[in-house]
């Protein structure tokens, strides 16, 4: 199960921490709040990603569907940073 929670909010960005384990079987669910996210917010959208304890390569795949020129994550897996490299979408990783 994973949460997600605004931590910070301006007139440009906002940064979303992600906490907890995102298995296939919460793909849908995941899918959802990433993309209301997304469509929601005309800022700048920040997915922090410290407290990720588990993401499926599924949930990795439905987020890089999701991706726009105005999401970026921070402190994400190394095999999720790998998966955004190896599809081209090295640019929106902001750590490292």
């Amino acid at each position: 199960m994973f949460r997600m929670k605004k931590i910070f909010d301006n007139d440009l960005t906002t940064i979303i921490k992600i906490e907890g384990q995102i298995p296939d079987n919460e793909s849908n669910n995941w899918s959802a709040e990433i993309s209301s996210l997304i469509k929601q917010s005309e800022r700048q959208v920040i997915l922090e990603m410290c407290d990720v304890t588990f993401i499926s390569a599924k949930a990795v795949q439905v987020m890089m569907d999701e991706l726009t020129d105005k999401v970026f994550l921070l402190n994400c897996p190394t095999f999720v940073k790998n998966m955004l490299q190896s599809a081209g979408l090295s640019a929106h990783v902001l750590d490292a």
